[in-house]
C-alpha cells in the first residue's frame, strides 16, 4: 500500500512542478522555447520508456513506464500546444490536442490500447506507460475545458461530485493496492491513483469557479485563433481568384 501512495504522490510533486515550469512560458511565450524545451523532454521520455523495456526486473520497468507516460504528456501535450510568438520552426507550436474535439482521439486511444492490451500484442510495460498518458489526457480535456463549457452557476456542485467520486475511487485503490500481492500490481495501482488524486486536488478547489489562469491568458489565444483563421480565408480566397475558381463568398457575375 505505502508503494502505491508514494508512487501517487510522487506524480502529483511532478505534476505541481510540471505546472511550475510550463506556465511562465505560457504567459509570456519565448523565442525558438520549442526548438530546445522538445528536444529535451523527448530524450527524457525516450530514455525512460527505453529503460522500461529493457530493465530486467519487472517492477522497475513499470516504474520507468509510469514517469515515462507522465513525461510523454509535456512532450505531447503541453510544449506543442505552447504558441512561440518567433523563431525557426513556427509550425511547431499551437497544436492543442486539449479542444473539446479531442475527446474523439482520446476515445479511439482508449479503445485502441484496450485492445492492444487484451490481444498482447503491446508489450505490458509499454502499455502501462501509454495508459498514464491518456489517463492524464482524459484529465486534461476537462481542466482545459470546464471554465467555457460547465455553467457557472453549477461549477461548484458539478466539481464536488467529481471529487467525491474521485475520493471514493481512490479509498478502493488504496484498500486493493493493500491487498496487491506483487510489486508490479501495487505500481499500477499507484499509478491510477495518481490520476484520481490530480482530479480531487484540482476539484476541491479549482474546478469549483473558471480558473483565472485560463480567462486571463486563453482569452488572447483566441483572438490569435481567429486571426489566422481570417487570414487564411483571405489566402484561400486570393487562390481562388489567382486560379479563376468561383468563390463561394461572392455573387457569380455570370449568373443573371
Amino acid at each position: 500500500m505505502l508503494r502505491a501512495i508514494t508512487i501517487a504522490i510522487l506524480g502529483n510533486l511532478y505534476f505541481v512542478a510540471s505546472l511550475a515550469i510550463f506556465l511562465p512560458f505560457r504567459m509570456k511565450p519565448v523565442e525558438n522555447y520549442n526548438l530546445f524545451a522538445f528536444p529535451i523532454m523527448a530524450a527524457i521520455f525516450l530514455g525512460l520508456l527505453y529503460k522500461a523495456c529493457t530493465v530486467e526486473k519487472e517492477s522497475k520497468g513499470y516504474l520507468y513506464a509510469y514517469f515515462a507516460g507522465i513525461v510523454m504528456w509535456q512532450v505531447v501535450g503541453e510544449i506543442p500546444y505552447i504558441k512561440v510568438p518567433a523563431g525557426k520552426i513556427l509550425q511547431f507550436s499551437d497544436l492543442n490536442i486539449k479542444m473539446l474535439g479531442g475527446y474523439f482521439y482520446a476515445l479511439v486511444g482508449w479503445i485502441f490500447l484496450h485492445i492492444l492490451v487484451r490481444t498482447g500484442a503491446l508489450k505490458k510495460q509499454v502499455a502501462f506507460a501509454f495508459g498514464i498518458f491518456m489517463g492524464i489526457w482524459s484529465f486534461e480535456l476537462y481542466m482545459d475545458n470546464y471554465s467555457f463549457r460547465v455553467p457557472l452557476e453549477v461549477m461548484p456542485v458539478v466539481a464536488t461530485v467529481i471529487m467525491w467520486v474521485a475520493l471514493i475511487a481512490s479509498i478502493v485503490l488504496v484498500i486493493m493496492a493493500k491487498k496487491a500481492d506483487t510489486i508490479v500490481r501495487k505500481t499500477v495501482i499507484g499509478g491510477i491513483l495518481y490520476i484520481t488524486l490530480s482530479i480531487i486536488l484540482m476539484s476541491s478547489g479549482p474546478w469549483k469557479k473558471p480558473q483565472d489562469f485560463y480567462i486571463k491568458y486563453e482569452g488572447p489565444a483566441l483572438v490569435d485563433e481567429a486571426r489566422d483563421v481570417q487570414e487564411e480565408t483571405k489566402y484561400i480566397e486570393h487562390l481562388k481568384t489567382r486560379m479563376g475558381i468561383q468563390s463561394y463568398t461572392t455573387p457569380n457575375p455570370w449568373i443573371k
